[in-house]
């Protein structure tokens, strides 16, 4: 049965909603919506609670949600473990968490995930938050009906946007010449930053610039209001570059204030890129750009040349439709951003939850989620519809099986009547009857098998007289027939008549033995016979 996810990205300017509906084997892109944060004295907080209930109230209740804790409430290091089993890592992965971060282990909540693998231990990407601060985050949310089932780090879930390595470059088998690619994402008060490799994030972190620091700069230059700012930004901003250089005294200006306003970004940027250079001595190709602020024309060129690496749009809507990105030319670059780039974030964390994989997920230890049956209650009228609708279809599916087995059943009967009667004169269908009076008729006319022969008898009779030393035997007449043996001889004295019966009578299958009368015949000698009755053959 498929599910709706719908991953929320909450953004200072809007709230941006990605639905994938997510099956057994497959999943889709249902929907993308954006809602706008209500302006206000409040907090910027509930605002963005205000906007996701009324985002939530055009989408289906069976809808779950899932969001990303934002980089400003996040500690994110990078540990190297001299160890690679992950029971181990898990024991340690708070204490060397605890030098590296300013507040004490029992106020944070804090996940980790293993980033690399190699001979010499592992390298642990790890992510801690305030308890408060995600207490607080999670009643705000809840008192506006919202309930998230996972929070995870914002600048670390980019990496579901990120294919691992092609199978072609893997058969190379040079996995050093894997390069790495920056996601920035470039929001509206924050910019993202996420460096992956091979679908995996190495490291990340959150940079408090964004759009809103461009806009405030064109107010400023221009003496405006902030509103009429945004609209010459989105309008008629434009960063110059040599193939599109500006020509008008107002694209003159504009270019210039907006090259001064992303000095402080720009640099941030640098500096994270050469330290990640200089700690792990990887290469990085390319810088994936992303977000509303991302589409500001010129933006591409400018990092090109400020950065000094290729710098092209990230294809969002291709992640969020599990489809690969294709191209005729490899290296060309997206050069253009479509209305799904300001989406990123929403689809990194829709599908991180529809994967089902390793997460950095701070909603964990006393904020762990805690499913309600709500859903289930609502549905109950459908679940047991459809439960019925299933027994009965049981119900059908044995009764018919039942009705194929009952005419089996009369037609193998009547084969049986057909045969008996062929076989026994008269028809019976009775088949345990009939396998009775097979059985004892085919015993009581098959002879059975003697216990032993008349050669077994013979042998035995020639092992028993006594040997000619002893007397003087001279067999005349020796008939063994089925149950009577009978003997006629003579010996050299009466005795040995009475030895050689004595001797019969330890033959076990001879029950009876008689001995008939002696006469004595020419030279002494004295003529007998012996009727023996026998148990065999």
């Amino acid at each position: 049965m498929s599910h709706t996810i719908c991953g929320i990205d909450l953004g200072a300017f809007s709230i941006k909603l990605v639905l994938l509906e997510v099956g057994f084997r497959q999943t889709h892109l249902r929907g993308l919506l954006e809602t706008a944060v209500p302006s206000g004295d409040a907090p910027l907080f509930e605002r963005q609670a205000v906007a996701i209930k009324e985002a939530f109230s055009k989408v289906s209740a069976e809808a779950t949600p899932y969001l990303a804790l934002p980089g400003d409430m996040l500690s994110i290091r990078l540990l190297e473990l001299p160890f690679s089993d992950p029971r181990k890592v898990d024991q340690v992965v708070g204490y060397e968490l605890e030098g590296q971060i300013v507040h004490p282990l029992d106020e944070v909540v804090f996940d980790h995930t293993v980033v690399k693998v190699g001979d010499q231990g592992s390298t642990v990407l790890a992510c801690a938050a305030k308890r408060d601060e995600i207490a607080q985050y999670l009643a705000t949310l809840e008192a506006h009906g919202t309930e998230p089932r996972a929070l995870y780090a914002a600048p670390v879930v980019y990496r579901t946007l990120s294919s691992p390595t092609p199978a072609r470059a893997l058969a190379a088998g040079d996995e050093a010449e894997i390069a790495c690619q920056v996601i920035l994402d470039l929001g509206h008060m924050r910019t993202n930053l996420c460096i992956v490799r091979d679908g995996q994030a190495i490291t990340a972190r959150t940079i408090k610039r964004g759009g809103f620091h461009l806009t405030s700069a064109i107010a400023q230059a221009f003496s405006s209001t902030y509103e009429r700012a945004e609209m010459a930004k989105r309008m008629d901003g434009r960063i110059a570059h040599p193939e599109r250089p500006a020509k008008t005294p107002l694209e003159i200006k504009l270019d210039q204030v907006l090259r001064d306003a992303l000095v402080p970004l720009v640099r941030e940027i640098r500096q994270t890129i050469a330290s990640f250079r200089a700690a792990s001595k990887e290469n990085i190709d390319a810088i994936l750009i992303t977000g509303g602020t991302g589409r500001l024309k010129g933006l591409p060129q400018f990092l090109e040349f400020e950065l000094g690496l290729a710098v092209r749009f990230l294809a969002v809507r291709s992640s969020a439709e599990m489809m690969p990105v294709v191209k005729d030319d490899d290296d060309a670059p997206v050069v253009e951003a479509d209305e799904s780039s300001s989406y990123a974030l929403g689809t990194a964390i829709a599908l991180a939850a529809s994967r089902g994989g390793k997460e950095i997920d701070l909603r964990r230890g006393p904020f762990l989620y805690r499913a309600s049956f709500s859903v289930l209650r609502q549905k109950a009228l459908h679940l047991t519809m459809l439960i019925v609708g299933m027994l009965i279809a049981i119900g059908l599916d044995v009764s018919a099986a039942l009705t194929n087995l009952g005419n089996e059943r009369k037609d193998l009967d009547q084969q049986l009547k057909t045969a008996t009667q062929e076989l026994l004169g008269q028809p019976n269908d009775d088949a345990k009857a009939v396998t009775l009076l097979v059985s004892k008729g085919f015993k009581e006319e098959l002879a059975p098998l003697p216990k032993a022969t008349a050669f077994d008898l013979l042998d035995q009779i020639s092992r028993k007289v006594p040997s000619d030393d002893k007397i003087k035997l001279d067999i005349m007449e020796l008939d063994i027939r089925p149950k009577k043996t009978f003997i006629k001889g003579t010996v050299d004295s009466a005795a040995a008549v009475d030895e050689i019966g004595a001797k019969l009578k330890e033959i076990e299958c001879y029950e009876e033995v008689s001995k008939g009368a002696i006469t004595e015949v020419s030279g002494g000698g004295k003529q007998f016979t012996i009727n023996v009755n026998s148990k065999c053959p």
